[in-house]
């Protein structure tokens, strides 16, 4: 079994756990949670993947969490917290103060990160909350240790950013794609938008929701179907429509996983990070896959960095396509079935 480094420092303090009740939560890339030895364990999973969202006959049995926030009743049984540091530093502000409104006084936290994403700010992040100490270093990851010495109050509409363009309100929480300000490369997309767009439209990887609002605003009559994988993305998503009192469908979703029918039209602004690495399989499935759900003479619109190309992949899996819109950062691809 192959863990991450972030995992391979837990593992050499293994012994510690052994007689502990622990409630695994943040950026986990990988199954350590379902083999470190304990008396027992729960995992939160804010984020669908690969390791958990297929495994549930796996024979390392573990409670999994699925949602945006934890409660008091979720982590009640559990005297151990174990999280994983996020590449984005607000959002890990985010869910380390939803997670210790929840947990009592005298909890055990454990904090592992990566140093480029920023972990050693956990020290002054949680000092009003707990004093944690560096455990061990390696391989640019940090171990923290401490003991929670005082309640916090976590509230949730105080973590939104709201960004306003062309009259719309975008509502976005911390580690969604936008958080910081509206992406150059999505607003090219949405530029492309016009009143004669309609019919069933699939919004993949909806992120805050500024491509299907901006999108409803000049068709306002389209059945619009927005996915994501991150239960935050969705929570924004619904709120970004509801400040804007427009309708769709927000729906969670590895990609295509949970998509059934049909669209006339799939839009998208596809990753080519996963984690902190760079991937740029998410973008080819978006393509690859994107022809399995569209109709007859239907279209996927995409935006991507200038610099990368997809002429050849989309050659192969659809009849034409064109650059619609270009500047020096990023261009627009219009495919056709």
């Amino acid at each position: 079994m192959l863990f991450s480094q972030n995992s391979q420092l837990i593992l050499r303090y293994q012994n510690i756990f052994k007689n502990k009740k622990i409630f695994f939560s943040g950026n986990i890339q990988d199954e350590l949670p379902r083999y470190l030895s304990c008396i027992d364990k729960s995992l939160h999973l804010s984020v669908k993947n690969d390791f958990y969202e297929k495994k549930s006959d796996h024979p390392k049995k573990i409670h999994i969490h699925y949602n945006l926030l934890v409660s008091k009743k979720t982590v009640k049984n559990y005297n151990t917290l174990i999280y994983y540091w996020p590449k984005s530093k607000s959002e890990a502000k985010f869910q380390l103060y939803n997670l210790l409104s929840c947990f009592a006084i005298g909890t055990e936290i454990f904090i592992v990160g990566n140093n480029s994403c920023g972990v050693k700010s956990a020290i002054k992040i949680l000092k009003k909350w707990t004093h944690i100490n560096k455990l061990e270093s390696a391989k640019h990851s940090i171990l923290f240790a401490g003991i929670l010495q005082y309640k916090t109050k976590f509230i949730l509409k105080d973590f939104f950013h709201t960004h306003i363009w062309k009259d719309l309100y975008i509502k976005c929480l911390p580690g969604v794609f936008g958080y910081k300000k509206i992406d150059l490369g999505s607003q090219l997309l949405a530029s492309t938008f016009s009143k004669h767009i309609h019919g069933e439209i699939l919004d993949v990887g909806c992120g805050s929701g500024f491509l299907s609002v901006s999108l409803l605003k000049y068709s306002p009559n389209s059945i619009v179907t927005m996915i994501d994988n991150k239960e935050s993305a969705i929570i924004s998503s619904q709120e970004t429509l509801s400040s804007n009192q427009l309708s769709a469908k927000v729906l969670s979703s590895n990609l295509y996983s949970n998509i059934f029918n049909k669209f006339n039209l799939i839009i998208s602004n596809p990753p080519f990070h996963n984690d902190l690495k760079i991937n740029f399989n998410i973008i080819k499935n978006v393509i690859m896959m994107g022809s399995k759900y569209l109709k007859k003479r239907g279209e996927l619109r995409f935006v991507v960095n200038s610099c990368f190309n997809y002429d050849l992949i989309l050659k192969k899996n659809f009849k034409s396509f064109h650059v619609i819109e270009k500047t020096n950062l990023y261009k627009v691809y219009q495919a056709l079935l």
